[in-house]
This record gives C-alpha cells, sequence and structure tokens, in this order.
C-alpha cells in the first residue's frame, strides 16, 4: 500500500470510528451524517465520498468481510473441503477476537444490528450478495461441488448472519462459546454439501 493509500485508509478508519463512538453514545437513529462529519473533523462531502450512506458506516468492514471469505476459499489447496477453508476463516473473522470486540463495542456492527431493523435488513442483503459471490466461485473452483453450490453458500451465509444474531443478544464474554458451539455444530451438518469428490478433482474420468 503506497503513502496515498495508507491516508485513505487512515482517514477512512477515522470516519468510521467516530461514527461508531456517537452511534455508542446516542443511538443509531439519533445521529447525522454531518454529527459524523463534525466529530470526524471532515466535511459532509469528504464523508460522504469514503460512506454514501449512514449504513455505510456500520458497515465498513463489509469489503474485508467479502474479500476475505472469497479467497479464503479461492485460495484452499486442490483438494481441501470448502467448509474447512469457511470455518477458519468464520473462526478468525467471526468468532474469537472479533466476537469479543464486536459485543464489547456499543456502537459496533454487532450490537447495533441487534436494536436496528434497518440494519438487520442490510445485514440480510450484504449476506445475500456474498451468498451469490461464494456460489459461483464453488461452482467454479469445485465441480463436484457446482450443482450443489447455491445451496451450500446459502447456507454457509445464513450461519453467519445467525451467530451475528446471537452475538448481538448475549450479555457478556462468557456466553461466547456456546454461541461458538452451536455455530459449529451448524456448519458440521453441512458436510454433505460440501464434501469434495477427490477422484473429480484429480480429473479421474471414472
Amino acid at each position: 500500500m503506497g503513502i496515498r493509500e495508507q491516508k485513505k485508509a487512515q482517514a477512512r478508519a477515522a470516519m468510521a470510528a467516530a461514527a461508531s463512538e456517537l452511534f455508542g453514545r446516542n443511538g443509531y437513529a439519533a445521529v447525522s451524517m454531518s454529527q459524523i462529519a463534525r466529530a470526524a473533523g471532515v466535511s459532509d462531502q469528504t464523508l460522504y465520498n469514503y460512506f454514501p450512506t449512514k449504513e455505510s458506516l456500520v458497515f465498513d468492514q463489509a469489503p474485508v468481510f467479502e474479500a476475505t471469505l472469497l479467497g479464503a476459499v479461492a485460495e484452499r489447496p486442490p483438494g481441501r473441503d470448502p467448509l474447512d477453508a469457511f470455518r477458519g476463516w468464520f473462526d478468525d473473522f467471526v468468532l474469537g477476537p472479533a466476537a469479543e470486540r464486536g459485543i464489547a463495542t456499543p456502537g459496533g456492527m454487532i450490537r447495533l444490528v441487534a436494536g436496528s431493523d434497518t440494519l438487520h435488513r442490510a445485514l440480510l442483503a450484504l449476506a445475500h450478495r456474498v451468498a451469490g459471490r461464494l456460489a459461483s466461485e464453488l461452482a467454479a473452483a469445485d465441480p463436484a461441488t457446482g450443482p450443489r453450490a447455491a445451496v451450500l453458500a446459502d447456507a454457509l451465509l445464513a450461519v453467519v448472519v445467525r451467530t451475528i444474531e446471537r452475538l448481538g443478544a448475549v450479555t457478556g464474554p462468557d456466553e461466547l462459546p456456546d454461541v461458538a458451539a452451536r455455530a459449529h455444530a451448524a456448519l458440521d451438518t453441512l458436510r454433505p454439501l460440501s464434501a469434495v469428490d477427490t477422484a473429480a478433482v484429480a480429473g479421474d474420468p471414472a
């Protein structure tokens, strides 16, 4: 990343942090874009250049969410079950320290989605879009998974959404192991959909 890109990333992060602080203090609905711009020390237009809507400030990590998920599946070693690749990403990006930070941040996405129908719908829309791209990736990368790729992708993103919903409802970190256990159990039920046909991957005509 060059110096210009670093500065843009820092500016973006500063605006998102200012928004999170205001959301946590005053509630999502009560905060305006102008208030966020002032708190971040930028003009309204600058804020809109980075974040076209207030929702996009809540989902500021959406591009990273999508890129890392698709990358984890696309770049998995030949023959590796896509479910295993997804679970590795899921444990890093959704559970673990990420979950601890999320439930400890009142103005962060996890807590805000739990209290806003508008943001919950935005989460569902994000999951639907990412599921479509994931299905295409699965079908292209693994011929054996292709016929059921859409079903698998939809189910995987449903686990993500349900886990975020549960995280938003917990009262403390002592409840996180149960959230993780339930998510892992849900992923285990998807094993038949994701099993890799090693012969097909190897190009065995039989």
